[in-house]
């Protein structure tokens, strides 16, 4: 516990789960993917240095107030999370809150894109449940990713929503460091946030959707937050844009913002933002090439290519099990030194269990999520073997051990193969590296993201988005929602005033 100073005293409530869900995967979440990667309870939570819960303590460390820790669990994206799992950790959650006295605050680090197998907004499940425990008056502040699909029940129940500024997100714990002195101004300076948030169904992939850089999401999200800069009675203001992968009524994306205590301000300016994100809609569908089109355009090029398979990105919930592309490599380019990661747990655990050197017919790909494909069967020379392990460097995770599980890599002709057990969040291809592969050797590498490629590839110029099948396509007009009807791209016609959705608390 922190030692008190000052005036205040009083608990502030800690804790959140935080990962973003696909209802177009059918790889379930379950506890044992938080165990992975971050599953932590009570006094383990302020041991934290790192991430958004490590920038909300390094401001609630310097405070008043005793930090009381519930539990944080955090892991790479996937398909829904089962209920059992959601329903173990709110409870534990809901239990240490209701044996804290002199409550004074809540603050929650989540994602905003969460479900569960029967609820679809479990971030304002999780929200309204803590409210309806602790009563009106004591405030809660929340932190999102962009990526966040924020409900009615999110904001009314909240006093303050924060999400994160970058993509691809560099500020998980500036987020943090934010949110904690919004929550601290509440309770020490006896600030009254006002917020006000507006969307337009405009579902579209991360390709186009960078902060950094000549994109139409970057210029709209500088635009919002040099307003805020320049606007003293602003307190915060977010830019959201959707995670298109989920299947919820009143999806969309557009500006949060908080005022000084000025719900109109918030909602002019709210306004505003929202219309300019939805005047440049068309902006965000991306060009797109065929795997066997972006291979051959590519062998006529002098310098390297990357392969963008976003439809199966673990980053977006995808099973990461896609040889879409390597079947078009191995038939097109099979003498091209090339790189390709597939998530398969039956190949990987046969392969792990060869020496260097050794050849195996394998079965690949398509045997996690098998909606997308159907497997090959190739015969490959097994090169290394390990236990999967590495550690990030940078972002959301930074110095976290990821875990791949028992994976391998192996050759047929010049293609090298990573397989692994489990699919990881990609970030600064950690997983290549971890085989101390020279990336700058190969002539195609296959990355199966929209956009963290980037920070290890910014130096590439032949980048070809690939319009594969997969549960995170680089294009929104061919999901199979059964929730949202009427959305961009789908609907050309649509008129802002038609399809405007606002809240505020």
């Amino acid at each position: 516990m922190n030692k008190k100073i000052g005036n205040n005293s009083g608990n502030i409530i800690l804790g959140g789960i935080l990962t973003e869900c696909n209802e177009f995967s059918i790889n379930i979440m379950t506890q044992e993917n938080f165990e992975r990667y971050e599953y932590f309870e009570d006094s383990k939570i302020l041991e934290l240095k790192n991430g958004v819960v490590g920038g909300m303590l390094s401001i609630l460390n310097k405070s008043a107030f005793n930090i009381a820790p519930t539990v944080f669990a955090s892991c790479s994206p996937g398909g829904v999370i089962t209920d059992e799992c959601y329903n173990n950790i709110k409870s534990k959650i809901i239990s240490r809150i209701k044996n804290i006295k002199d409550l004074r605050a809540v603050i929650l680090p989540l994602h905003g894109a969460a479900v569960t197998e029967t609820i679809g907004d479990l971030e304002g499940d999780l929200i309204t449940s803590i409210r309806k425990l602790i009563g009106k008056e004591i405030p809660i502040v929340v932190t999102l990713d962009l990526h966040a699909h924020v409900t009615e029940d999110m904001v009314t129940q909240s006093s303050a929503i924060l999400a994160w500024e970058t993509y691809p997100h560099l500020d998980p714990y500036e987020t943090g460091i934010r949110g904690a002195k919004i929550l601290r101004s509440i309770l020490e300076e006896n600030l009254k946030p006002k917020m006000f948030f507006s969307k337009v169904p405009l579902l579209h992939s991360a390709i186009n959707a960078s902060t950094f850089g000549e994109t139409p999401f970057a210029e709209l999200m500088n635009n919002l937050k040099d307003e805020e800069k320049n606007n003293p009675n602003i307190l915060s203001t977010s830019f959201i844009h959707v995670d298109p992968y989920i299947d919820q009524e009143n999806m969309g994306g557009g500006a949060i913002v908080i005022t000084k205590d000025n719900i109109e301000s918030a909602k002019k300016i709210s306004l505003k933002h929202t219309r300019k994100y939805w005047d440049r809609r068309q902006e965000f569908e991306p060009e797109l090439y065929k795997p066997d089109e972006a291979i051959k355009d590519g062998l006529n090029k002098k310098t390297n290519a990357l392969l963008v398979e976003t439809a199966d990105a673990c980053g977006g919930g995808a099973a990461g099990d896609s040889v879409i592309t390597l079947k078009d490599l191995v038939k097109i380019a099979p003498e091209s030194k090339s790189l390709v990661h597939v998530v398969d747990p039956i190949a990987a655990m046969k392969c792990s269990k060869m020496q260097a050197g050794e050849i195996i017919e394998i079965l690949l790909g398509h045997q996690v999520d098998n909606q997308w494909g159907e497997p090959i069967k190739i015969r490959v020379k097994i090169e290394k073997v390990s236990d999967g392990k590495f550690k990030y460097n940078g972002g959301i995770w930074d110095n976290t051990v990821g875990e791949m599980g028992p994976t391998a890599l192996v050759s047929i002709n010049e293609i090298n193969i990573l397989i692994s057990t489990f699919g990881t969040y990609e970030w600064n291809c950690e997983q290549f590296l971890s085989f101390d592969l020279n990336l700058d050797s190969y002539k195609f590498v296959v990355v199966k993201n929209p956009m963290n490629y980037k920070n290890t590839f910014s130096h590439i110029k032949n980048i070809y988005v690939l319009d594969t099948q997969g549960p995170t396509p680089p294009t929104c007009k061919h999901l199979k929602f059964k929730k949202m009807f009427n959305y961009f791209p789908k609907e050309k016609d649509l008129k802002f005033d038609d399809i405007l959705i606002s809240y505020n608390n």
